[in-house]
């Protein structure tokens, strides 16, 4: 169980407590992602873990990856002693019969992988606002370490203060994947796992592909990367040259 960036507390001071119950790749992204909104995040994903955080650390929104965290539905109360606590639901699976489950089972929304990053600032946004009344505070910019500046809402990157490039959903999701595992060598197969799903049929060389478009629109050099390193055999890292935040 781990405590990712706690944002700072600016508009009515209100900070939203969100647990990420999902696979390290997929919360990393979450809560970077999460980082546009006055939110502090923790992930668990074992049931020591799940039951300490709602017992001590009282979230106010929970964010679940149901193909593989189902059986943590039932866990979550629909009220958390101080209004009720929203489910928000992510899968790869296109069956009716899984999103009616999870409804059944108290999720207040479902996400589908693939995604686009506004939905994950989107969708916490309407559940707060409907569920504990409160507006939080959207960040459109991210600075991932000194150089990189991003804009969510315009799907553009700066680098050092130059002009806004484009990048498409794919880069910009690439881009946060990358980042939000920063250090960590992810592979081809977690890369493809966070964004288009497991469950995507797709050709094997997308993910070499994208990131080679991406380094493009970067200027970075892989032979001598100062963002994205490729890893020989077995896949790539994000190099920050600072915080993200």
């Amino acid at each position: 169980m781990t405590d990712a960036h706690r944002p700072p507390r600016d508009g009515d001071g209100t900070v939203s407590r969100v647990l990420l119950v999902a696979g390290k790749p997929l919360a990393n992204l979450i809560a970077v992602t999460l980082r546009h909104g006055s939110y502090e995040t923790r992930d668990a994903t074992s049931e020591t873990d799940v039951a300490a955080s709602l017992r001590e650390w009282h979230p106010h929104m929970v964010l679940i990856d149901i193909d593989h965290y189902r059986h943590f539905l039932g866990t979550f109360g629909a009220n958390d002693g101080d209004g009720h606590m929203p489910l928000l639901a992510f899968t790869r699976k296109r069956d009716t019969s899984v999103k009616l489950d999870a409804f059944q089972r108290g999720a207040d929304d479902i996400v589908e992988v693939p995604f686009t990053l506004d939905e994950i600032v989107a969708r916490p946004y309407a559940l707060m606002r409907r569920y504990r009344g409160i507006n939080t505070t959207i960040v459109p910019k991210l600075r991932l370490g000194r150089q990189l500046e991003v804009d969510l809402i315009e799907q553009t990157v700066k680098i050092n203060g130059s002009q806004p490039l484009d990048l498409t959903p794919i880069q910009q999701t690439l881009l946060y994947v990358l980042a939000a595992n920063e250090g960590d060598v992810m592979t081809r197969e977690e890369i493809l796992g966070s964004i288009w799903g497991s469950e995507f049929q797709i050709e094997s060389n997308v993910v070499d592909r994208h990131i080679r478009e991406l380094r493009v629109k970067l200027g970075d050099d892989w032979r001598t990367p100062r963002y994205i390193e490729t890893v020989p055999g077995k896949g790539y890292r994000f190099k920050a040259d600072g915080p993200i935040h």
